[in-house]
């Protein structure tokens, strides 16, 4: 229910002020899977609810389909299913016989509505900070919180705010690309990410992530979390090379040159191959870009073919 047990004194006297004088480049991710009925709910927090109540194993894919048979993909629990229908997917998902439909829908409840509201309010207060103090923020970007992130990039157009991960598999494709049109023509960055939806399918497929990059709105790739089984940015690179839906040199710069102009406090002398810029450079197969052959730092080769010199 994230009761705050695990956080302590040093960080609950933690400013934004004090940790950007500390050294921090941004500001977020604001919102997340584990307060937004994301990911982190399907892969931990669902199933160890399960798991403590029934003394069942349940997959991160049976829990997203009871998170969404029984809140709906907005977290809504008026576009639940009905109890008979809930019933029909315990069935499919093989619970049946552990439980019914009116615990189960209380069990998915409890874990994942009560950080919602809080977590949706961080919105507001992170996008006016990033106002103030002139850093860009990254926010939490699915189905759940488009619209509040929408309404704080109406409402702080001086602020750089970045949609995260906008091809969250929360989204239908249709919904991925009108939502990050609408956030790109109000000013905010597009951000994808590779979660494990390129060679991994764990969880996740590139769906999304393909119809974004289709539509030309996307500025910066990363590669979030995703239960600690992410795919690599080249991969992703690799990917919309090899299917021709950008230049080789336009890939690159969504991880590169792009990211920054997005985090110049971040960068630095990073991201460009430029003079005055530092020297660490990573030399791929012009065949498989995912396949880093040479590796330099400070201008001097220290991986050759692979080989740690």
């Amino acid at each position: 229910m994230v009761d705050g047990k695990g956080l302590s004194t040093r960080h609950l006297s933690a400013t934004i002020d004090k940790m950007l004088d500390a050294g921090a480049v941004a500001l977020g991710e604001a919102g997340g899977g584990q307060t937004l009925g994301g990911g982190a709910q399907e892969y931990r927090f669902i199933p160890h609810a399960i798991q403590r109540e029934f003394g069942v194993e349940v997959t991160p894919a049976t829990a997203r389909s009871l998170k969404n048979a029984v809140l709906g993909r907005f977290l809504d629990p008026a576009d639940g299913l009905s109890n008979p229908r809930l019933q029909d997917e315990l069935e499919r998902c093989g619970l049946s016989g552990v439980t019914d439909a009116s615990h189960v829908r209380d069990i998915v409840t409890r874990s994942v509505m009560p950080s919602v509201s809080l977590s949706l309010a961080g919105f507001d207060e992170i996008a006016r900070e990033a106002e103030r103090v002139g850093y860009p923020a990254i926010f939490h970007n699915a189905a759940p919180s488009a619209k509040r992130l929408i309404a704080a990039v109406e409402k702080n157009p001086h602020a750089c705010l970045v949609a995260g991960h906008s091809n969250h598999p929360s989204f239908l494709p249709d919904e991925a690309i009108s939502i990050a049109q609408d956030l790109k023509s109000k000013g905010a960055v597009i951000d994808v990410s590779t979660l494990d939806c390129i060679g991994t399918r764990w969880r996740n497929d590139p769906t999304n992530l393909d119809a974004l990059i289709d539509t030309g709105c996307v500025d910066t790739i990363s590669t979030d979390f995703a239960g600690g089984h992410w795919d690599g940015v080249l991969e992703a690179i690799q990917r919309m090379v090899g299917k021709k839906q950008l230049s080789a040199a336009a890939a690159v710069a969504l991880a590169t040159g792009n990211v920054a102009r997005v985090f110049p406090q971040m960068a630095g002398d990073r991201g460009l191959i430029e003079k005055g810029k530092r020297a660490d450079l990573i030399v791929v197969d012009n065949v498989n870009l995912s396949r880093v052959r040479h590796v330099v730092i400070a201008g001097r080769i220290v991986v050759r073919n692979g080989r740690l010199l």
